[in-house]
């Protein structure tokens, strides 16, 4: 099973709150397997199994602080 920090680790956030999929994602859904394709875009407001995807991406990267910045 994924980790929370492996699984926002396979997104990239945009600055207007979109979040693309950068690495093929298999998901367990309520009606069995779904696969997050690499490319596909949540933004906010839009639903994904019933979940707003983008919205807990954010409350995960949060979660996890921010990223030190590389050194000069």
């Amino acid at each position: 099973m994924m980790t929370e920090l492996e699984f926002l680790n396979r997104f990239r956030r945009s600055p207007n709150g979109v979040w693309a999929c950068t690495k093929p994602i298999n998901v367990n859904g309520p009606n069995g397997l779904v696969v997050i394709d690499q490319g596909r875009r949540f933004g906010p407001g839009t639903l994904f199994m019933g979940l707003e995807l983008a919205r807990e991406l954010d409350q995960m990267a949060a979660k996890q602080g921010p990223k030190p910045r590389p050194e000069a």
